[in-house]
């Protein structure tokens, strides 16, 4: 969940305590948020929010400090055993070309996957520039609105595009592709390209280009790369044959090694 949480109110204790998690999961969610904020962004009632994250708490899954919560210790945990299996193997096998590319640009390199209508980080490399890019390894972000959603996107599977073209867009910046109609145009572009451009379309003064990472057997993407910088002052498309090369060095290197596409 993430942007449209509160759309649908939750109803198990399952959902709920889920819904808790997910307000901390978006690019740009501070690391400790207040209850208002948890129950704003889950769509539940402040006292709901206090019960769920007073038996959190007891249990080690989120600190209390002052009136903010932040996630505990217990989710690093999880997070390591989660990283073991193929989230793991994708990020060991991919950091020695995103290293490569970050050496040769000295931007901010974003590998991400496809996980339901969202991209989820599984690695960030942070530029040498004094720009702030607010996102974060296991951070989400709407797949429509990044260069590695809409690589994903345009080069996965169909049913992960009709999902997307189904969903409530959200505005993030006056820039964002904010209709199931400009995305389809845009899904077009790419296709045609190879290569996805995010102008501002998340945060205001980034951009990137990204492109696919593919199953070379299915011919479908498992996942993306992207290279980040400041919207202004840089010409990212100057980089644009050596991230294809990486993206398709790293798709052969992947080969044989079993990537779960969460679409």
């Amino acid at each position: 969940m993430n942007v449209g949480l509160a759309a649908e109110q939750p109803n198990s204790s399952v959902d709920r305590t889920l819904a808790v998690f997910d307000a901390f999961t978006s690019s740009n969610t501070p690391a400790a948020l207040r209850i208002s904020q948890i129950s704003e962004r889950s769509g539940m009632p402040k006292s709901t929010v206090h019960r769920l994250l007073a038996a959190m708490v007891a249990h080690g899954y989120v600190r209390k400090a002052g009136v903010h919560y932040r996630l505990a210790e217990r989710i690093f945990e999880l997070g390591h055993h989660a990283q073991v299996g193929q989230i793991g193997d994708l990020r060991d096998v991919a950091n020695p070309y995103i290293a490569e590319l970050f050496a040769a640009t000295r931007h901010t390199i974003h590998l991400a996957v496809l996980s339901g209508t969202d991209v989820l980080y599984v690695e960030k490399m942070h530029g040498l520039g004094s720009l702030d890019i607010p996102t974060r390894t296991g951070g989400r972000q709407p797949a429509y609105s990044t260069g590695v959603g809409k690589a994903l996107l345009a080069f996965g599977s169909p049913d992960a595009v009709s999902n997307a073209l189904r969903l409530k867009f959200h505005r993030f910046t006056a820039y964002t592709v904010a209709s199931a109609r400009g995305m389809e145009q845009s899904i077009c572009r790419i296709r045609d390209s190879g290569i996805a451009i995010d102008r501002e379309e998340s945060f205001l003064g980034v951009t990137c280009i990204a492109a696919p990472v593919m199953d070379i057997d299915l011919k479908t993407a498992v996942a993306a790369i992207s290279i980040t910088g400041p919207a202004t002052g840089t010409t990212l498309l100057r980089h644009r044959s050596l991230l294809s090369k990486t993206a398709d060095q790293l798709s052969h290197a992947l080969h044989g090694v079993h990537i779960n596409r969460m679409d």
